[in-house]
């Protein structure tokens, strides 16, 4: 089972529109030209999909998406306006909220850590709690988180400061699940891996650009990215694609 994940895509009402001076559109259109040739089964969409909440970027990532001939499983992120990306992705039969999910043997479980109107991310008890619950209702094969921000710091101070807030708590659950095995998140614009209490953190690179790894400042590197997943029976295989 190969999955691609895209995220932080940043559209605008306008397939013109321009995110710190990039092109946002452009960049997806340039990153769904490789996926295409992956041959993959699914897409994850894990946040930020749209800058402006408008229903026209929803709309426009959908129609987008539309060429892959691909089911897309998508969670929102802290500048997404969940009620209308839900309201237009429901007129599109391929895109489909990510809550638990089976796949290749694995069972994937969505969770909503954003806040309105604040760039960090929160998971409150009731939410832990719940996702302890689904966590418990494993019971077979391995099973991964998939959120939009980062629970463990990446060294970068820019989106360290918006990072979920509540990760440690998160990743304390997750060390103690049975059927964990990874987290699978957007928000940093940046790929990484980290690997503690064994699980693993997979961070995806922005479809739009990259931050620059360590920087303090609104510092871009202006390339492309998404992540290539291989999920097996027992393990999974990932590789970072940069355009």
């Amino acid at each position: 089972m190969k999955i691609a994940q895209l995220t932080d895509i940043h559209l605008f009402a306008s397939p013109q529109g321009r995110l710190m001076g990039v092109d946002t559109y452009a960049a997806l259109r340039k990153v769904l030209a490789s996926v295409r040739e992956q041959h993959a089964d699914a897409v994850f969409l894990t946040g930020d999909i749209s800058q402006d909440e408008s229903e026209a970027s929803y709309r426009l990532c959908a129609e987008a998406l539309a060429g892959l001939g691909l089911p897309v499983h998508w969670i929102a992120g802290n500048h997404d306006k969940p009620a209308t990306a839900a309201r237009v992705f429901a007129e599109y039969d391929f895109m489909h909220p990510l809550d638990t999910l089976r796949l290749g043997g694995w069972t994937f479980l969505g969770v909503d850590c954003c806040v309105a109107g604040h760039d960090e991310g929160r998971i409150d008890d009731a939410s832990l709690a719940a996702l302890r619950s689904r966590l418990a209702r494993v019971d077979d094969g391995p099973a991964a988180v998939v959120l939009h921000h980062h629970p463990l710091a990446v060294g970068t101070p820019l989106l360290d400061e918006c990072m979920l807030m509540d990760g440690g708590r998160l990743w304390a659950m997750l060390a103690q699940a049975e059927h964990a095995r990874l987290a699978i998140c957007g928000h940093v614009h940046g790929d990484h891996r980290i690997v503690r209490d064994g699980r693993v953190l997979e961070v995806c690179p922005a479809t739009c650009f990259q931050w620059i790894k360590g920087t303090r400042e609104a510092a871009i590197e202006n390339r492309q990215g998404y992540r290539l997943f291989r999920f097996l029976r027992d393990h999974y295989e990932a590789k970072t694609l940069f355009l």
